[in-house]
């Protein structure tokens, strides 16, 4: 291996783990709203705590950034 091969590998998984950080902040974000209209829909006037709202999106985020990873080798 050259080392312009190794270090065009490194800024490729450097860009790649800051493409999978953006993505799982925007999935945060969208699905923190659809748990929050769910649960604004299904419980009408009641109280969602932001701290089960947040732990919610949390694992549903954390589930599908997993479920669609594909591994290789």
């Amino acid at each position: 291996m050259s080392a312009v091969k190794t270090a065009t590998d490194i800024i490729y998984a450097l860009l790649s783990i800051l493409v999978m950080i953006v993505l799982a902040i925007v999935f945060f974000v969208i699905i923190l709203f659809i748990i929050k209209f769910a649960a604004d829909a299904v419980f009408g006037s009641g109280f969602l705590g932001a701290d089960f709202a947040v732990l919610s999106a949390v694992i549903l985020t954390a589930v599908s950034m997993l479920g669609g990873a594909r591994y290789s080798e």
